[in-house]
Protein backbone atom coordinates (compact mmCIF):
# COMPACT_ATOMS: atom_id res chain seq x y z
CA UNK A 1 0.00 0.00 0.00
CA UNK A 2 1.20 3.03 -1.11
CA UNK A 3 1.44 6.32 1.15
CA UNK A 4 -0.63 9.55 -0.08
CA UNK A 5 0.98 12.21 -1.67
CA UNK A 6 3.23 13.86 1.05
CA UNK A 7 2.60 17.40 2.27
CA UNK A 8 6.19 18.50 2.10
CA UNK A 9 9.34 17.10 0.32
CA UNK A 10 12.65 18.64 1.07
CA UNK A 11 16.37 18.00 2.28
CA UNK A 12 18.84 18.21 4.63
CA UNK A 13 22.50 17.70 5.15
CA UNK A 14 23.45 14.46 6.77
CA UNK A 15 25.77 15.21 9.84
CA UNK A 16 28.40 13.23 8.84
CA UNK A 17 29.35 14.73 5.67
CA UNK A 18 27.09 17.25 4.93
CA UNK A 19 25.37 15.03 1.61
CA UNK A 20 21.86 15.94 0.86
CA UNK A 21 18.60 13.48 2.14
CA UNK A 22 15.75 13.72 0.32
CA UNK A 23 13.09 13.55 3.12
CA UNK A 24 8.95 14.19 3.15
CA UNK A 25 6.71 14.80 5.67
CA UNK A 26 2.99 13.64 6.18
CA UNK A 27 -0.16 15.35 7.77
CA UNK A 28 -2.51 12.94 9.52
CA UNK A 29 -6.38 13.51 9.18
CA UNK A 30 -7.95 14.05 12.28
CA UNK A 31 -10.67 11.30 13.23
CA UNK A 32 -12.43 10.40 16.13
CA UNK A 33 -10.51 7.02 15.58
CA UNK A 34 -7.28 8.92 16.37
CA UNK A 35 -8.40 11.80 18.19
CA UNK A 36 -5.84 11.22 21.50
CA UNK A 37 -2.56 11.17 19.45
CA UNK A 38 -3.29 13.68 16.87
CA UNK A 39 -2.02 16.67 17.50
CA UNK A 40 1.04 15.71 19.85
CA UNK A 41 2.81 12.33 17.75
CA UNK A 42 5.28 12.26 15.54
CA UNK A 43 6.39 9.07 13.83
CA UNK A 44 10.06 8.68 11.77
CA UNK A 45 10.31 5.58 9.55
CA UNK A 46 13.46 4.09 7.87
CA UNK A 47 13.16 2.18 4.75
CA UNK A 48 15.19 -1.01 3.83
CA UNK A 49 18.56 -2.27 3.07
CA UNK A 50 19.14 0.65 -0.68
CA UNK A 51 21.44 -1.81 -2.14
CA UNK A 52 18.43 -4.48 -2.66
CA UNK A 53 15.90 -1.47 -4.25
CA UNK A 54 14.76 0.02 -0.77
CA UNK A 55 13.70 3.39 -0.71
CA UNK A 56 11.03 5.48 1.14
CA UNK A 57 8.53 4.14 -1.54
CA UNK A 58 8.96 0.38 0.01
CA UNK A 59 5.65 -1.04 0.13
CA UNK A 60 6.11 -2.07 3.90
CA UNK A 61 6.91 1.83 4.63
CA UNK A 62 3.76 2.07 2.75
CA UNK A 63 1.92 -0.16 4.76
CA UNK A 64 3.20 0.55 8.40
CA UNK A 65 3.41 4.24 7.64
CA UNK A 66 -0.14 3.91 6.53
CA UNK A 67 -1.11 3.00 9.84
CA UNK A 68 0.64 5.45 11.47
CA UNK A 69 -0.55 8.25 9.48
CA UNK A 70 -4.06 7.27 10.33
CA UNK A 71 -3.78 6.78 13.95
CA UNK A 72 -2.86 10.57 13.91
CA UNK A 73 1.07 10.42 14.00
CA UNK A 74 2.84 13.02 11.82
CA UNK A 75 4.91 10.67 9.53
CA UNK A 76 8.34 11.65 8.19
CA UNK A 77 10.40 9.36 5.71
CA UNK A 78 13.63 9.96 4.00
CA UNK A 79 15.96 7.93 2.05
CA UNK A 80 19.30 6.79 3.33
CA UNK A 81 22.22 7.92 1.00
CA UNK A 82 22.34 6.19 -2.16
CA UNK A 83 18.99 4.71 -2.09
CA UNK A 84 16.94 5.62 -5.27
CA UNK A 85 18.60 7.52 -7.06
CA UNK A 86 19.96 9.66 -3.83
CA UNK A 87 23.15 11.52 -3.71
CA UNK A 88 26.37 9.36 -2.12
CA UNK A 89 26.04 5.70 -1.79
CA UNK A 90 25.73 3.09 0.85
CA UNK A 91 28.53 2.65 3.18
CA UNK A 92 29.91 -0.52 4.43
CA UNK A 93 29.69 0.01 8.19
CA UNK A 94 26.53 1.39 8.55
CA UNK A 95 27.64 4.27 10.75
CA UNK A 96 26.96 7.05 7.78
CA UNK A 97 23.63 5.70 7.68
CA UNK A 98 22.82 5.94 11.45
CA UNK A 99 24.47 9.12 11.23
CA UNK A 100 21.61 9.82 8.44
CA UNK A 101 18.94 8.93 10.91
CA UNK A 102 20.68 11.16 13.86
CA UNK A 103 20.30 14.17 11.42
CA UNK A 104 16.23 13.30 10.74
CA UNK A 105 15.72 12.55 14.27
CA UNK A 106 17.35 15.89 15.42
CA UNK A 107 15.62 17.45 12.52
CA UNK A 108 11.97 16.07 14.05
CA UNK A 109 13.33 17.01 17.49
CA UNK A 110 14.05 20.72 16.42
CA UNK A 111 10.70 20.56 14.36
CA UNK A 112 8.59 19.80 17.44
CA UNK A 113 10.39 22.26 19.99
CA UNK A 114 9.50 24.48 17.08
CA UNK A 115 6.11 23.51 16.51
CA UNK A 116 5.03 23.33 20.77
CA UNK A 117 6.48 26.66 22.18
CA UNK A 118 7.28 30.02 21.35
CA UNK A 119 10.63 31.82 21.30
CA UNK A 120 9.63 33.50 24.07
CA UNK A 121 8.34 30.70 26.12
CA UNK A 122 6.21 27.45 26.43
CA UNK A 123 3.18 26.96 24.47
CA UNK A 124 0.11 28.19 26.25
CA UNK A 125 -2.48 25.40 27.84
CA UNK A 126 -4.77 26.10 25.35
CA UNK A 127 -2.96 24.68 22.21
CA UNK A 128 -4.27 22.49 19.60
CA UNK A 129 -2.19 19.17 21.28
CA UNK A 130 -4.84 16.81 21.98
CA UNK A 131 -1.95 14.72 23.75
CA UNK A 132 -1.67 14.34 27.34
CA UNK A 133 1.64 15.43 28.39
CA UNK A 134 4.72 15.98 26.10
CA UNK A 135 4.80 15.09 22.80
CA UNK A 136 5.09 11.88 21.08
CA UNK A 137 7.78 10.90 18.93
CA UNK A 138 8.25 7.25 17.32
CA UNK A 139 11.31 5.69 15.72
CA UNK A 140 11.36 3.35 13.23
CA UNK A 141 12.21 1.35 10.36
CA UNK A 142 11.94 -1.90 8.61
CA UNK A 143 14.95 -4.78 7.40
CA UNK A 144 17.58 -2.27 7.12
CA UNK A 145 15.98 0.43 8.51
CA UNK A 146 15.14 -1.21 11.56
CA UNK A 147 18.44 -2.36 12.08
CA UNK A 148 19.84 1.33 12.08
CA UNK A 149 16.85 2.85 14.15
CA UNK A 150 17.58 -0.44 16.79
CA UNK A 151 21.51 1.34 17.55
CA UNK A 152 19.99 5.48 17.65
CA UNK A 153 21.78 7.52 20.70
CA UNK A 154 19.81 8.42 23.76
CA UNK A 155 17.64 11.20 23.03
CA UNK A 156 20.02 13.28 25.59
CA UNK A 157 22.75 12.83 22.90
CA UNK A 158 20.93 14.07 19.87
CA UNK A 159 19.22 17.23 21.17
CA UNK A 160 23.17 18.48 22.62
CA UNK A 161 24.43 17.99 18.63
CA UNK A 162 21.39 20.10 17.79
CA UNK A 163 21.81 22.26 21.03
CA UNK A 164 24.04 24.85 20.02
CA UNK A 165 25.40 23.89 16.42
CA UNK A 166 28.29 26.13 14.85
CA UNK A 167 26.95 28.76 12.17
CA UNK A 168 26.62 27.15 8.34
CA UNK A 169 27.12 23.66 10.19
CA UNK A 170 25.41 20.89 9.15
CA UNK A 171 23.54 20.63 12.39
CA UNK A 172 22.51 24.65 11.97
CA UNK A 173 20.79 24.17 8.50
CA UNK A 174 19.21 21.24 10.35
CA UNK A 175 17.28 23.58 12.67
CA UNK A 176 16.91 26.35 10.44
CA UNK A 177 15.04 23.84 8.15
CA UNK A 178 12.62 22.31 10.68
CA UNK A 179 12.05 25.99 12.15
CA UNK A 180 10.45 27.47 8.92
CA UNK A 181 8.56 24.29 7.65
CA UNK A 182 7.23 23.87 11.70
CA UNK A 183 5.35 27.06 10.61
CA UNK A 184 3.05 25.15 8.31
CA UNK A 185 2.04 22.20 10.84
CA UNK A 186 1.53 24.62 13.75
CA UNK A 187 -1.03 26.39 11.40
CA UNK A 188 -2.21 22.94 10.05
CA UNK A 189 -2.88 21.97 14.24
CA UNK A 190 -4.50 25.62 14.44
CA UNK A 191 -6.83 24.88 11.87
CA UNK A 192 -7.91 21.53 12.80
CA UNK A 193 -8.49 21.96 16.20
CA UNK A 194 -12.04 20.15 16.57
CA UNK A 195 -12.44 16.72 17.66
CA UNK A 196 -14.00 14.39 15.70
CA UNK A 197 -14.39 14.60 11.95
CA UNK A 198 -12.47 14.27 8.72
CA UNK A 199 -11.01 17.30 7.65
CA UNK A 200 -9.03 17.11 4.16
CA UNK A 201 -5.40 18.05 3.94
CA UNK A 202 -3.91 20.42 1.39
CA UNK A 203 -3.41 18.84 -2.00
CA UNK A 204 -0.35 20.21 -2.90
CA UNK A 205 2.56 19.74 -1.35
CA UNK A 206 5.46 22.09 -1.14
CA UNK A 207 9.17 21.03 -2.19
CA UNK A 208 11.86 22.52 -1.03
CA UNK A 209 15.55 22.14 -1.03
CA UNK A 210 18.67 24.76 -0.66
CA UNK A 211 20.19 26.21 2.61
CA UNK A 212 19.99 29.11 4.79
CA UNK A 213 23.02 31.07 3.96
CA UNK A 214 25.52 31.89 0.87
CA UNK A 215 27.56 29.77 2.86
CA UNK A 216 25.89 26.86 3.38
CA UNK A 217 25.09 27.36 0.16
CA UNK A 218 28.33 27.40 -1.53
CA UNK A 219 29.11 24.37 0.76
CA UNK A 220 26.86 21.90 -0.29
CA UNK A 221 25.32 23.52 -3.75
CA UNK A 222 23.30 21.05 -5.57
CA UNK A 223 20.69 20.97 -8.32
CA UNK A 224 18.19 19.62 -5.99
CA UNK A 225 18.50 23.18 -4.03
CA UNK A 226 15.06 24.00 -4.99
CA UNK A 227 11.82 25.55 -3.70
CA UNK A 228 8.96 24.96 -5.40
CA UNK A 229 4.90 25.93 -4.07
CA UNK A 230 1.68 24.93 -5.63
CA UNK A 231 -1.53 25.79 -4.18
CA UNK A 232 -1.47 29.76 -3.62
CA UNK A 233 -5.36 29.28 -1.89
CA UNK A 234 -3.90 27.21 0.66
CA UNK A 235 -0.43 28.76 1.48
CA UNK A 236 -2.36 32.01 1.96
CA UNK A 237 -5.07 30.18 4.49
CA UNK A 238 -2.13 28.91 6.37
CA UNK A 239 -0.32 32.57 6.17
CA UNK A 240 -3.45 34.06 7.65
CA UNK A 241 -3.20 31.13 10.64
CA UNK A 242 0.60 32.21 10.98
CA UNK A 243 -0.04 36.15 11.01
CA UNK A 244 -2.80 35.19 14.23
CA UNK A 245 -0.35 32.58 16.28
CA UNK A 246 2.35 35.20 15.68
CA UNK A 247 0.61 38.10 17.84
CA UNK A 248 2.97 38.59 21.29
CA UNK A 249 1.04 39.50 23.97
CA UNK A 250 0.35 43.09 23.44
CA UNK A 251 -1.70 42.16 20.82
CA UNK A 252 0.98 43.28 17.93
CA UNK A 253 1.47 40.99 15.04
CA UNK A 254 5.53 40.14 14.64
CA UNK A 255 7.15 39.67 11.67
CA UNK A 256 6.59 36.61 10.00
CA UNK A 257 7.78 35.74 6.46
CA UNK A 258 4.79 34.17 4.31
CA UNK A 259 7.52 33.06 1.77
CA UNK A 260 8.86 29.31 2.44
CA UNK A 261 12.49 30.12 2.42
CA UNK A 262 14.91 29.21 5.14
CA UNK A 263 15.49 32.26 7.53
CA UNK A 264 19.38 32.95 7.77
CA UNK A 265 19.03 33.15 11.42
CA UNK A 266 18.91 30.72 13.71
CA UNK A 267 15.95 31.07 16.69
CA UNK A 268 17.27 32.43 20.11
CA UNK A 269 18.94 29.97 21.85
CA UNK A 270 16.45 28.04 24.13
CA UNK A 271 17.52 26.67 27.92
CA UNK A 272 14.85 23.98 27.92
CA UNK A 273 13.66 22.28 24.32
CA UNK A 274 10.35 21.02 24.48
CA UNK A 275 11.53 16.88 24.78
CA UNK A 276 8.96 14.14 23.50
CA UNK A 277 8.70 11.01 24.45
CA UNK A 278 9.78 7.81 22.90
CA UNK A 279 8.68 4.75 21.38
CA UNK A 280 10.07 2.68 19.10
CA UNK A 281 8.75 0.52 15.74
CA UNK A 282 10.71 -2.16 14.82
CA UNK A 283 9.64 -4.62 11.49
CA UNK A 284 11.28 -7.55 10.05
CA UNK A 285 14.58 -6.98 12.26
CA UNK A 286 18.15 -7.87 11.23
CA UNK A 287 20.08 -9.98 13.44
CA UNK A 288 23.33 -11.91 13.81
CA UNK A 289 24.79 -12.56 10.57
CA UNK A 290 22.82 -10.93 8.27
CA UNK A 291 22.98 -7.21 10.15
CA UNK A 292 27.12 -8.19 10.02
CA UNK A 293 26.94 -8.31 6.40
CA UNK A 294 25.32 -5.24 5.75
CA UNK A 295 27.77 -3.49 7.96
CA UNK A 296 31.32 -5.39 7.64
CA UNK A 297 30.26 -7.12 10.78
CA UNK A 298 31.40 -3.96 12.83
CA UNK A 299 29.37 -3.04 15.73
CA UNK A 300 27.20 -0.04 15.20
CA UNK A 301 27.64 2.65 17.41
CA UNK A 302 26.98 6.48 16.85
CA UNK A 303 29.69 8.28 17.31
CA UNK A 304 29.29 12.17 17.08
CA UNK A 305 32.12 14.09 14.92
CA UNK A 306 35.12 15.37 16.79
CA UNK A 307 34.98 11.48 19.08
CA UNK A 308 32.29 10.52 21.66
CA UNK A 309 33.01 12.61 24.82
CA UNK A 310 30.03 13.13 26.88
CA UNK A 311 28.31 9.93 25.44
CA UNK A 312 27.27 7.75 28.68
CA UNK A 313 28.38 3.95 27.18
CA UNK A 314 25.46 1.84 27.29
CA UNK A 315 24.20 -1.76 26.46
CA UNK A 316 23.16 -2.59 22.81
CA UNK A 317 19.69 -2.33 22.09
CA UNK A 318 19.50 -0.07 25.85
CA UNK A 319 16.94 2.18 24.38
CA UNK A 320 14.76 -0.49 23.18
CA UNK A 321 14.34 -1.26 26.48
CA UNK A 322 14.16 1.81 28.06
CA UNK A 323 11.15 2.92 26.41
CA UNK A 324 8.00 1.38 24.25
CA UNK A 325 8.54 -0.24 21.65
CA UNK A 326 6.74 -2.38 19.43
CA UNK A 327 8.76 -5.23 17.30
CA UNK A 328 6.66 -7.65 14.51
CA UNK A 329 8.56 -10.44 12.06
CA UNK A 330 7.47 -13.03 10.20
CA UNK A 331 8.33 -16.64 11.30
CA UNK A 332 9.50 -17.75 7.70
CA UNK A 333 11.90 -15.26 7.46
CA UNK A 334 14.66 -15.55 5.34
CA UNK A 335 17.20 -13.38 6.62
CA UNK A 336 16.92 -14.08 10.29
CA UNK A 337 15.31 -17.33 11.77
CA UNK A 338 12.56 -17.97 13.64
CA UNK A 339 14.54 -19.43 16.65
CA UNK A 340 16.94 -16.32 16.48
CA UNK A 341 14.23 -13.75 16.67
CA UNK A 342 12.36 -15.55 19.32
CA UNK A 343 15.34 -15.35 21.74
CA UNK A 344 16.41 -12.09 20.48
CA UNK A 345 12.69 -10.59 21.47
CA UNK A 346 12.37 -12.84 24.74
CA UNK A 347 15.45 -11.28 26.25
CA UNK A 348 14.33 -7.51 25.39
CA UNK A 349 11.39 -8.95 26.85
CA UNK A 350 12.90 -9.70 29.93
CA UNK A 351 14.68 -6.32 30.33
CA UNK A 352 11.88 -4.65 29.43
CA UNK A 353 8.81 -6.16 31.07
CA UNK A 354 5.85 -5.44 29.09
CA UNK A 355 6.05 -2.60 27.33
CA UNK A 356 8.04 -4.70 24.86
CA UNK A 357 5.69 -6.01 22.49
CA UNK A 358 6.15 -8.35 20.35
CA UNK A 359 3.80 -9.06 17.11
CA UNK A 360 4.37 -12.26 14.88
CA UNK A 361 2.64 -13.56 11.54
CA UNK A 362 3.02 -16.68 9.80
CA UNK A 363 4.59 -14.46 6.31
CA UNK A 364 7.96 -13.85 5.13
CA UNK A 365 11.02 -10.97 5.63
CA UNK A 366 8.67 -9.01 2.65
CA UNK A 367 5.41 -9.35 4.27
CA UNK A 368 3.85 -10.78 0.67
CA UNK A 369 1.71 -13.33 2.28
CA UNK A 370 -1.99 -12.72 2.48
CA UNK A 371 -1.81 -12.76 6.16
CA UNK A 372 1.55 -10.15 5.93
CA UNK A 373 -0.26 -6.60 5.61
CA UNK A 374 -3.04 -7.34 7.57
CA UNK A 375 -0.86 -8.62 10.82
CA UNK A 376 1.26 -5.35 10.25
CA UNK A 377 -1.88 -3.22 10.56
CA UNK A 378 -3.80 -5.39 13.35
CA UNK A 379 -0.73 -5.88 15.46
CA UNK A 380 0.74 -2.25 15.10
CA UNK A 381 -2.56 -0.71 15.58
CA UNK A 382 -3.30 -2.52 18.75
CA UNK A 383 -0.17 -1.18 20.39
CA UNK A 384 -0.98 2.11 18.71
CA UNK A 385 -4.49 2.60 20.38
CA UNK A 386 -2.50 1.37 24.00
CA UNK A 387 0.82 3.73 23.45
CA UNK A 388 -0.44 6.86 25.30
CA UNK A 389 -1.65 4.67 28.74
CA UNK A 390 1.95 3.24 28.64
CA UNK A 391 3.91 6.54 28.00
CA UNK A 392 1.45 7.78 30.81
CA UNK A 393 1.64 5.00 33.47
CA UNK A 394 4.20 5.91 35.88
CA UNK A 395 5.63 2.63 36.28
CA UNK A 396 6.33 1.13 32.58
CA UNK A 397 7.35 -1.92 33.58
CA UNK A 398 3.61 -2.78 34.92
CA UNK A 399 1.87 -1.93 31.87
CA UNK A 400 1.22 -3.16 28.65
CA UNK A 401 1.43 -6.83 26.56
CA UNK A 402 3.17 -9.02 25.26
CA UNK A 403 1.23 -10.73 21.79
CA UNK A 404 2.76 -13.23 19.77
Amino acid sequence: MALPKPNCSFVIPSIHDDLELNCRIYYPRRTEQNAELFGGTFAIFAHPYAPLGGSYDDPVVGIAGGVLLRYGCVLVTFNFRGASGSAGRTSWSGKAELADYVSVYGFVLCYIDAVFREVSGPVSDDDTNSVTGPPILILGGYSYGSMIAAHLPSLETVTGILKEPKPDSAESEIRLRANDLAKDMKAYFAMHPAAGGSHALPNSPSQMGGYGSDAASRRIHRESSRRSIDGERVRKSVDRVRRKLSRDTSGRIQSVSSDNTVESKPPATRSSPVMPRLAYVLVSPLLSTVAGFTTVFSKLKFTPKGGGGGIVPTEEFHELVSHPCCCLYGTEDIFTSERKLRRWTEELVGKAGPKFVVVTAQTGHFWREADGPLRIRQGLADWLRALLPTLEESHPQNIGKTAS
